[in-house]
């Protein structure tokens, strides 16, 4: 017999066994506790006894006979779906045939099982119950996902109203009530101290209907001796607390019984400091069956540093304004309070021979962060990144967070040469020199900079920190580390802004093109498919590369207008050719990470495709990136499954380039991998790169995907994808991309098969 299978813990698995005969019961028994099951049973025959059992308690397992006098499987099947719904069922019977299996299957049946074949049944319970716990846990993700998503959107919903509110006691009676109804917490409470009375007042509450007077003040002892409430000792004390059962934590809870007659679980209480000083707490209570995550914690940490932050302009009616000056998320100078800044330093070296160097820096790849780990995530980074500077810049008046991923810093110089400017930018670079630890990951964050320095750059404050951004455009573009503002990078900037601004007008005033570049199937060289690829036709400067306007599209916030347009293009093109009677064709296009996180995306996706959706012949299809489904990607996930299901095929583009999906690719909606051109041009002579290559044609295969290979320029290449078995082929080997009327002349005139197939069937075999 093989080995016992393990139980996920000590206690004894519970089945529910619905079936009539006495002795098939004691069998089935048996045969588990031979299979290594220790078991409690309950035998129930019909379907009020069946009902009763669920309700009193739910089983881990449900085995269930076809048919019982009085009673049927099917109707067990439907009332464990209602009663029990995460609890896995298995018919065991003797009668049940092939169509009425598939039936059950259907219906919600894990598995069913012949009684004339029992060596079936201990393994069908094993997959059954390893189905039912990989459930649980993906049920569990999803919640704490979901749970996440509700705080941070309480969290910008309170420094919103921090912005907005310029009465101190008004905007932290908005911040419970905010926390309260949108972050789902059953209570919560900010207290402020009284240092002259050593009493903390409740300024705002929400949820506390249970106490008759929940205004009242209460003592913050000197001693932890004199402690009377949680919210006193964390005031008093100045460190947060966790209480994850309120029943069982040792500290003084004041008013356990009636918060534990509220159903309140679990507490979470953390200080308010204004100079470093506790002046109060927020607490904040829970009736989760499951504790605060970890993820969640550091999120109410944020909250109370915001609101500490908040506490120290709110106290005056014009203090209000301290948002303008300060970003919330770093408690850094923004652009205005840090030119304002630059202007004090200016004076206080006047007559003196020193100068400023000011440094603009930018986190490289800081969305790929955001969107492979979680907006969260990219906003832990930027904290902690804060956090480093300061170490560096004790004085934080030499800092600022000018938005985004974007910092500046101000050093003071003291030789005319740039050696010394060099050597304050390599500092600069080893703050970066370590990863930041960030929610048990280990993340590393590269800069880029520019630099200009006072008077020589220029001498008003906003204009050398213009200067210093201008170097630093410079750098992202050319790839340095960091280059020094020269006069020539102004009018680069501007030359970028009016791109910037002629791009708005492209989509108006037709000037986007689409180029196709088909998409060969090796097994007969035939086109199996077509990219569609963005140009635009300037009419300034002519055709301008993908390269120099689309980034430009997406720093213009012009991407999903742009995305909209080329898949309405595609789809008409698509339809011109059918109605033409030219060789069935599917067209792909390619869409942005920010598009696809759109609300009702796949709607609007469908709706431009229109009728091409339901045609299995022809029709517009997807290619996204890899890095969109990594992390928090639910959304995205349920967008695409619902565009395949109306048969949309969907590709992901330059597989293996960037955060790898490879563990979840089971599980995605996903059609076809596409080998990054980066990879095949090194074929066939680098090693590595065909060990990658053939990695994921494999991979592809295991899957039941297929594999395309884009950027073939030549034989060598292509003979080594038909040896790995690489199932398409793209590139200038077989055409560049073509303007639509080219392409069409293009496919005419070669009937739909490239026109070097003959040698490709011949390659193969």
């Amino acid at each position: 017999m093989d080995a016992p299978p393990e139980q996920s813990s000590s206690r004894p698995l519970r089945v529910l066994l619905v079936e009539d005969s006495p002795s098939d019961a004691e069998l089935t028994r048996w045969r588990l506790q031979q299979g290594g099951y220790a078991c409690t049973f309950e035998c129930v025959v019909n379907e009020a006894e069946m009902r009763g059992a669920l309700r009193a308690g739910s089983p881990d397992l449900i085995l269930s006979d076809f048919s019982l006098p009085g009673f049927d499987g099917m109707s067990a099947l439907a009332i464990a779906r209602a009663e029990a719904p995460g609890v896995p069922f298995i018919f065991l019977s003797g009668t049940i045939g092939e169509e009425r299996a598939i039936e059950a299957l259907k219906c919600g049946a894990i598995d069913y099982v012949l009684k004339s074949n029992p060596k079936r049944l201990v393994p069908a319970i094993q997959r059954a119950l390893d189905e039912a716990a990989l459930r649980r846990k993906n049920q569990a993700a999803e919640q704490h996902v979901a749970r996440l998503a509700v705080v941070l959107q309480t969290l910008a919903a309170i420094n919103s109203a921090l912005v907005r509110i310029q009465n101190r006691d008004e905007a932290l009676a908005e911040t419970c009530r905010l926390a309260h109804r949108i972050g789902g917490y059953p209570l919560t409470m900010v207290a402020l101290l009284n240092p002259a009375t050593r009493m903390a007042r409740p300024i705002g509450w929400a949820g506390y209907d249970f106490l008759e007077q929940p205004w009242e003040e209460f003592p913050v002892a000197v001693h932890e001796s004199g402690d009377t409430s949680l919210m006193g000792r964390v005031i008093r004390s100045g460190e947060a607390v966790l209480c994850e059962d309120i029943g069982t934590h040792p500290q003084v809870i004041e008013g356990r019984e009636a918060l534990s007659a509220a159903g309140i679980r679990s507490l979470a209480c953390l200080p308010l400091r204004v100079d470093n000083t506790p002046v109060g707490a927020l607490l904040c209570g829970t009736r989760s069956p499951t504790v605060i995550a970890q993820d969640e914690w550091l999120l109410l940490v944020e909250l109370a540093s915001n609101l500490s932050f908040a506490l120290q302009y709110l106290d005056k009616q014009n203090a209000v304004h301290f948002l303008s000056y300060f970003e919330p998320l770093t408690g850094l100078a923004k652009r205005a309070l840090f030119c304002e800044r630059l202007t004090r330093l200016q004076a206080r070296r006047s007559g003196s021979p020193s100068r400023l160097a000011v440094t603009v820096f930018d986190i490289a790849h800081l969305r790929v962060i955001n969107d492979s780990l979680g907006r969260h995530s990219g906003d832990r980074l930027l904290q902690c990144i804060a956090d480093r500077l300061k170490t560096r810049f004790p004085d934080t008046e030499h800092i600022a967070h000018l938005g985004g991923g974007t910092f500046a810093c101000v050093n003071a110089l003291r030789e005319h040469d740039t050696g010394e400017v060099r050597t304050l930018q390599d500092e600069l670079m080893r703050l970066f020199a370590e990863p930041f630890r960030i929610d048990g990951r280990d993340v590393v964050a590269e800069i880029k900079s520019g630099v200009a320095c006072y008077p020589q750059d220029n001498i008003e404050p906003h204009d050398l920190v213009q200067n210093a951004e201008a170097a630093l455009k410079e750098a992202k573009t050319s790839g340095e580390r960091y280059l020094h503002h020269r006069v020539e990078m102004n009018a680069e900037l501007a030359r970028r802004l009016s791109m910037e601004q002629r791009l708005r007008a492209a989509l108006e005033t037709d000037q986007f093109r689409l180029y196709y570049q088909p998409k060969i199937a090796l097994r007969n060289g035939r086109v199996a498919g077509v990219e569609a690829l963005l140009r635009w036709q300037d009419p300034e400067t002519g055709l301008v590369a993908p390269a120099v306007f689309l980034p430009l599209l997406e720093s213009a916030g012009l991407m999903t207008a742009a995305g909209t347009w080329v898949i309405r293009q595609a789809a008409s093109d698509c339809r011109a050719w059918r109605l033409k009677g030219l060789p069935p064709l599917r067209v792909a296009v390619n869409v942005s990470p920010p598009e696809l996180r759109r609300r009702k995306i796949a709607d609007e996706i469908l709706e431009c495709i229109g009728d091409l959706a339901g045609d299995p012949d022809w029709g517009v299809d997807l290619e996204i990136t890899e890095g969109v489904l990594s992390g928090d990607a639910s959304s995205c996930v349920n967008a695409l499954r619902l565009l395949r299901a109306a048969g949309v095929r969907i590709a992901i583009d330059d597989f293996g380039t960037g955060f790898s999906s490879l563990g979840r690719l089971s599980e995605l909606p996903i059609d076809t991998l596409k080998i990054d051109r980066s990879f095949t041009s090194r074929l066939p002579t680098d090693r590595k790169s065909g060990t990658l290559v053939s990695t994921i044609i494999a991979l592809a295969r295991a899957f039941d995907m297929t594999t395309v290979a884009e950027g073939v320029e030549n034989r060598a290449q292509l003979d080594y994808l038909l040896r790995e078995g690489c199932d398409e082929s793209q590139g200038y080997l077989h055409t560049k991309p073509l303007p639509a009327s080219e392409f069409e002349a293009w496919l005419l005139r070669n009937g739909g098969v490239e026109p070097g197939a003959t040698g490709l069937r011949s390659a193969r075999g």
